[in-house]
């Protein structure tokens, strides 16, 4: 099996096996984000939260693309990936801001506006097509922040009801998939393995199935209003 550069953070995984059916497997997990999109088209478009869900999956979709499809050389794949993690940060940002107090929503707008701002004059001057492990386990870390903070009220607010609730599932899916991204880059801190590659395209499957069940058309609540 050989592996191409691509950094682990991403769902993105350039591989290549020898073995048809699995990298075939790699690119349709591509087009998992496709998945829920399609059902908001449908059932929910014009909704919210779902016109978010419905721009997240969409960024993702466009960002994981040309890493299956080998259309970008790793610096080019690197631009897109910074560009497209602030885009991703902040609607997460936004999906959850209406269930947060507002303390709460206070302190995630301040936190984000410095680390944004941070990160985006870093790269302007090192250059957006920088990449290091340390750059993305921060970048990561401060994603994992967002829906740790998140998560609780959550479930507060909905007791019983939580499963209806399509900030839940998205959270769940985000919190899985970012665990295992932070777990992998600790384990592979010393000793990369490419089956690590194999076990994050598995994760991504998880957390698109957990975005799918937050759009499924089958009475999910709204977004509340900001009080």
């Amino acid at each position: 099996m050989t592996l191409c550069p691509v950094h682990c953070s991403q769902t993105c995984i350039m591989l290549i096996t020898g073995n048809s059916f699995i990298d075939y497997l790699f690119i349709a997990i591509t087009f998992l984000p496709l998945i829920p999109a399609v059902l908001i088209l449908f059932s929910n478009f014009g909704k919210e939260p779902f016109n978010l869900i419905l721009i997240i999956c969409l960024v993702n979709f466009l960002r994981d693309l040309p890493t299956h499809l080998h259309m970008l050389t790793p610096e080019d794949q690197a631009v897109l990936n910074n560009i497209c993690y602030p885009i991703e940060l902040f609607l997460f940002a936004r999906l959850f801001r209406p269930i947060l107090t507002r303390p709460a929503r206070y302190m995630l707008t301040i936190i984000l506006v410095a680390f944004l701002s941070s990160l985006l004059t870093w790269l302007a001057v090192k250059g957006f097509g920088n990449s290091s492990p340390g750059l993305e386990t921060l970048k990561n870390g401060v994603f994992l922040g967002v829906i740790l903070l998140s998560l609780p009220p959550i479930v507060r607010s909905k007791g019983l009801d939580v499963f209806r609730s399509p900030l839940f599932w998205m959270a769940g899916g985000t919190l899985f998939y970012l665990l295992i991204i932070l777990l992998l880059e600790w384990l592979s801190s010393t000793s990369p393995s490419s089956e690590n590659y194999v076990f994050l395209c598995l994760t991504a499957i998880v957390r698109y199935t957990l975005y799918t069940l937050a759009v499924w058309p089958d009475g999910r609540d709204e977004l509340p209003a900001e009080g």
